[in-house]
């Protein structure tokens, strides 16, 4: 829209002499008869001729509130962003963000057909979701969504850093701060929302390409069905995210995110990998060590030791995890969430198998005891309480294995981790029994049926995780990517999982059915130890070789 310059009114001049009253008045008349620059877009959108340039003049923020089953929401268009990162800067620099910490990032999109070559910036944030995974997962209630704006917000001091959002969020957007101990993420500036200013992000976009409108509710459930946001991002059924990308339904078939074919090792999380191991150890004993006793003859000393070291790697399973949180005094809240986390109900079974499991340790050890208790506990609840361990230790990893389900990354989907999970718990429960055994007992049908039960659950376990190395024509790209990570970064762990795993689970056991007296039980306590260094291994690979859902990312060196 062009605007015409009008000249200045000449000023009185003593060469020009006064200028007549008729002129000055009439002048005058004339600048209140014309338009200003407003009135006059308004009477050209009148007149229905404006033309084809609306987003010119379109608002970065909306005016109003949202509406009844409406929320803001992101907007990019993918034909202004210019990949400059300048929202990337500004959202570092008005949250006050750690050096490695990022709140939005820049992604790259590259065409795979060579008749349609493209490289497309991507800009990403929080998606602010209409069903937020983080929200869902969170043990202590640390997410709220906001019921008008529908802003996903972090609360940070009910966090107590578990990070178990930064894996079941889709997107990668919680962020975690070692220094503060807690995760943070965008609030999309709410605040300055609230105050009818622009996000960072959204003002410091050179281009414009990055606004907040309102959107309908039902129109993103509707639009999530089926397809992610872009080529390469996850599916967009299971967090209904609200983020709109002008232009994505232009991008040509083939178009993939730079990052597609890379991969890296995660990070290993160690007390989960111990907590996960051992805790799975004690449940299988327990499982294994009551029926012993029922119908084995299992003698009292077999029992008490037994019992104590599956006590004691629980204990240590326990202990462990608390070491995995960035703020462990806040441990307790691990249970707040338990209407819709499944890390909450597991701290809960876990809970609830503990304490029985103690006292069964404890009925085990009273023959043992230099005293006499003042009071000698019932010898009626002893079965009950043996019967009860195992289930409750049994809900507890169904509970673990869903917690890994729940985020959809492919490795841990469906038998990924539920196989893993309840045959560490076949596996060592049975090795750590049948050690005691051979410490305290003769070898016999007992002995020989642990071993032989080792022997078939190891194998089965192994042949499963090995099947990951050889890929088929149907295994999904991010198995491939895993595989790759298992045979290249993390071979020397996936070596020494599987020559554990052979040695401690078939080799040892199998010589151990031919042995007797002090061999075998030397035999017996090898191969569990090697079971244990073989199951870590393991447990390291699941955490360090999956691939996790994200957002297109830039490209890898």
């Amino acid at each position: 829209m062009t605007v015409l310059a009008k000249p200045p009114i000449a000023p009185a001049s003593p060469h020009n002499g006064a200028a007549p009253a008729g002129d000055f008045v009439t002048r005058l008349l004339a600048e209140q008869r014309d338009l200003t620059a407003v009135e006059r877009f308004a009477r050209v959108h009148e007149a229905d001729s404006p033309p084809a340039q609306a987003k010119y003049y379109r608002d970065l923020i909306p005016l109003t509130t949202p509406g009844a089953g409406e929320q803001y929401a992101f907007e990019v268009d993918l034909d202004a962003c210019t990949g400059c990162k300048a929202c990337v800067s500004a959202c570092h620099s008005m949250n006050g963000l750690e050096p490695t910490e990022t709140w939005r990032a820049v992604g790259l999109l590259q065409g795979t057909d060579d008749q349609f070559p493209i490289l497309q910036h991507v800009t990403t944030a929080c998606h602010h979701c209409l069903e937020p995974a983080c929200l869902a997962g969170c043990p202590t209630n640390a997410y709220e969504k906001d019921p008008i704006t529908g802003v996903v917000s972090h609360l940070d001091d009910q966090c107590f850093g578990c990070q178990y959002c930064t894996m079941a969020c889709p997107y990668e957007v919680p962020q975690y701060s070692k220094t503060k101990g807690i995760v943070r993420k965008c609030d999309m500036c709410h605040g300055r929302l609230a105050a009818g200013e622009a996000p960072a992000c959204v003002q410091a976009c050179p281009s414009q390409a990055i606004r907040i409108r309102i959107t309908p509710r039902e129109l993103t459930k509707a639009e999530a069905s089926g397809r992610g946001l872009l080529p390469g991002a996850p599916d967009s059924e299971f967090t209904k995210p609200t983020t709109r990308y002008l232009g994505a339904d232009r991008l040509p078939a083939g178009t993939a995110p730079a990052d597609a074919a890379h991969a890296s090792p995660q990070h290993a999380h160690w007390p989960l990998i111990i907590m996960l191991t051992l805790i799975q150890m004690g449940v299988g004993a327990f499982a294994v060590l009551s029926p012993l006793r029922w119908w084995a003859g299992g003698g009292e000393a077999f029992v008490a030791l037994a019992a104590l070291t599956a006590m004691g790697a629980t204990g240590v399973a326990l202990a462990a995890s608390t070491l995995h949180l960035g703020r462990p005094t806040y441990a307790f809240r691990a249970v707040l969430g338990w209407r819709h986390s499944w890390l909450s109900r597991e701290a809960i079974a876990f809970g609830a198998f503990a304490g029985p499991a103690s006292a069964v340790t404890a009925y085990a050890l009273l023959p043992y005891l230099p005293f006499q208790p003042p009071l000698e506990p019932p010898q009626a609840l002893r079965v009950p309480l043996e019967a009860f361990t195992p289930i409750a230790g049994a809900v507890g990893v169904y509970c673990s294995i869903r917690i890994y389900q729940f985020t959809r990354r492919v490795f841990w989907i469906g038998l990924g981790t539920a196989s893993r999970f309840w045959l560490t718990s076949a596996v060592l429960g049975p090795a750590l029994v049948l050690a005691c055994w051979s410490l305290t007992q003769n070898a016999g049908a007992v002995s020989h049926g642990l071993a032989a039960w080792i022997i078939l659950a190891a194998t089965t376990k192994l042949l499963f995780e090995a099947s990951i190395l050889r890929p088929s024509a149907e295994t999904h790209p991010s198995q491939r990517l895993t595989g790759q990570l298992m045979t290249g970064p993390l071979a020397a762990v996936t070596g020494a999982r599987f020559a554990a795993g052979v040695l401690g689970g078939v080799v040892l056991p199998l010589a151990g059915l031919a042995a007797g007296g002090a061999v075998a039980a030397a035999i017996s306590c090898t191969s569990l130890g090697l079971l244990v260094v073989g199951e870590l291994a393991e447990r390291t690979l699941f955490f360090g070789a999956v691939i996790p859902l994200r957002m297109p990312g830039g490209i890898k060196p």
